[in-house]
């Protein structure tokens, strides 16, 4: 009877050893598993909500891109000499928007779109006044850009910040274009129209922001106005026509 006792009191103790060995392994399980998932998820949100900007962005982009009509007005010869950027005459700044072509003429005759580009670079050293714009269109028909558009140039006053601006060099006190300069800065306002998908009312005069006699030939002469206003519309037309 003695021995029965012992041999059950045995078997007991083996079970106990066997559920208590399992109950290890399975807390040893269950930690090597909490060990393996990451404590804080803060930086796995954040790399998943960086991809999906970064995607989204993308898309948005490649939308963009697809929105945007070809513009079918060919980019003028334009000599790039993008003036030093400093507070006189290229700040570097954004534009808000391209809502507006202004057209203007330099007060000075006979001088060449290069001289009048040397001068606007000259004004970082001088700081003597604040003048620029984006482009100017030589007596020849020669363009030079001093300014990108897009960023601001110091011509057209309150609507430096909404429009790119195009000066035009000319011979004589009449402020009159040569025909060279009228075809180039037709043919350059048209390109500039197109592309940000302007319209004609959008074609103005330094005359319409300030009421400065600028260009002096097209505000003496409403009529030669808005007749440029209906070359440019119309070359757009034509190229329009011709990519067809």
């Amino acid at each position: 009877m003695r021995n029965n006792g012992r041999r059950k009191r045995r078997i007991r103790w083996d079970h106990i050893l066997i559920w208590i060995f399992t109950i290890i392994l399975t807390v040893v399980a269950i930690w090597l598993l909490l060990r393996m998932i990451p404590k804080d998820d803060t930086d796995v949100d954040a790399l998943l909500n960086e991809s999906a900007s970064v995607k989204l962005e993308a898309i948005e982009e490649t939308e963009a891109e697809t929105e945007k009509p070809k513009n079918p007005v060919p980019r003028p010869d334009i000599d790039e000499q993008l003036l030093t950027i400093n507070e006189y005459s290229r700040p570097g700044d954004k534009v808000d928007a391209v809502e507006n072509v202004v057209i203007h003429y330099l007060g000075n005759p006979k001088t060449t779109a290069q001289q009048n580009h040397d001068y606007f670079e000259s004004l970082k050293d001088l700081q003597n006044v604040s003048m620029s714009a984006n482009f100017v269109v030589g007596i020849e028909g020669e363009i030079i850009e001093c300014v990108p558009p897009g960023e601001i140039a110091y011509a057209s006053n309150s609507m430096n910040h909404l429009s790119i601006s195009i000066e035009n060099c000319h011979l004589d006190d009449s402020g009159r274009f040569t025909e060279e300069t009228y075809e180039s800065c037709v043919h350059l306002t048209a390109y500039l129209v197109a592309e940000y998908g302007l319209k004609r009312e959008n074609i103005i005069r330094h005359y319409d922001v300030t009421g400065k006699e600028c260009p002096l030939y097209y505000v003496e002469h409403e009529d030669k106005w808005e007749k440029f206003r209906d070359d440019v519309m119309n070359y757009i037309e034509e190229c329009r026509e011709a990519a067809e």
